[in-house]
């Protein structure tokens, strides 16, 4: 070889160093057993190991272990003559980074001989994908809670507003005088509940649109106690009898709005669907075990065919005993929502002409 060549040689091998080591992304070297031959300094940087620590170290313990397998399978393909391009993520002193891999073999005329290749730091990038993705399912579950907020005032407002609106068409005629006091009193009783559940649901929605949380402390005993006093004509009219059974100083830290809702729906339809052979008897239950609340509903009502309704039961717009009372479908499929909502858990027991049983188990906090 003349000089000529041999000094263009040595000028091609040191630039290939000078970019091998000074190239911006990590660039390096394995063995076909996927030890480090050669390290740039940015390797050394990401890794946060220095280039002694590195050769003849494998790259596998560097990788997170929810992406050793695939980062594996990356390799292996590249040592099949098919170049890789992937994200990984390695785990270092500083946290979990994510890194833009590209493989690719290095080989002579006959065999492979090393795997070469380029990393690219795409941690920030990563960080911002994964707190997109948290916005994007924390704005579902909020538009899923404000869908929520419309179907209850929707729903809910239905029974109050109606009987607020009987009431005042009865006042409207001539009534005995003890007569008017009782519809007085059962009127202002209604609007008195109007208001606690419109103030309820305001609230909720404007700490959502705010951002901020929307649990607050409930007292189990008070806020059902009250529930059922909001029932009180329509148990005198269904010469009904519930009973309660609630610890004491229960308190559940929650969304009020929900839980208000759910045990108004579970009662209204305990009520509603009664049986007319036999008293009607209402039991709520509400007791505090390992850090959770159940509370069950049971009635003694007309009770359903759970083999047959299956899945629908919680599904929107379902009614299953139309003939006996009206409805428009969406009682259950809302307490579904606002369990779920809440972090709870649902299960029905229900026998034809036997009754049903609601069980609500909800979390502390």
């Amino acid at each position: 070889m003349d000089i000529n060549k041999e000094f263009e040689l040595f000028q091609f091998e040191k630039l290939n160093q000078t970019l091998f080591l000074n190239h911006p992304d990590a660039i390096f070297l394995l063995d076909l057993e996927g030890k480090f031959m050669m390290v740039n300094e940015e390797v050394c940087r990401i890794t946060g190991y220095d280039r002694e620590e590195l050769i003849g170290q494998s790259f596998e313990p560097l990788i997170e272990e929810s992406r050793k397998a695939f980062t594996q399978e990356r390799f292996q393909d590249s040592k099949e003559d098919k170049p890789q391009r992937y994200e990984t993520s390695i785990v270092t002193e500083k946290g979990i980074k994510y890194l833009d891999v590209t493989n690719f073999p290095l080989k002579n005329d006959t065999r492979i001989l090393a795997i070469f290749g380029i990393a690219k730091d795409i941690t920030e990038k990563k960080q911002k994908e994964i707190e997109l993705e948290k916005y994007t399912a924390l704005l579902k579950v909020h538009n899923d809670e404000l869908e929520i907020f419309r179907k209850i005032l929707a729903h809910d407002m239905r029974k109050p507003v109606a009987n607020a609106l009987g009431f005042a068409r009865l006042l409207q005629g001539n009534l005995p005088e003890n007569k008017e006091k009782q519809i007085k009193r059962y009127l202002l009783h209604t609007v008195e509940s109007v208001d606690v559940m419109l103030r309820d649901l305001n609230e909720l929605i404007a700490l959502q649109s705010t951002g901020k949380e929307s649990k607050e402390e409930v007292d189990v005993n008070k806020t059902i106690k009250r529930i059922v006093n909001f029932f009180q004509e329509e148990i005198r009219q269904a010469n009904a009898s519930v009973e309660l059974e609630i610890a004491e100083n229960l308190q559940i830290h929650t969304i009020k709005a929900y839980f208000n809702s759910i045990i108004r729906n579970l009662i209204s339809n305990a009520l509603k669907y009664r049986s007319l052979d036999r008293p009607t008897i209402v039991s709520v239950k509400a007791l505090l075990q390992d850090e959770l609340i159940t509370i069950e509903v049971k009635d003694n009502g007309i009770g359903m065919d759970l083999t047959s309704i299956g899945k629908e039961l919680f599904l929107m717009h379902r009614r299953f005993a139309p003939k006996v009372a009206e409805g428009n479908g969406l009682g259950l499929y809302i307490v579904n929502q606002q369990v779920r909502l809440m972090g709870g858990q649902i299960s029905v027991e229900s026998e034809v002409d036997k009754g049903t049983i609601f069980t609500i188990t909800l979390p502390t906090h």
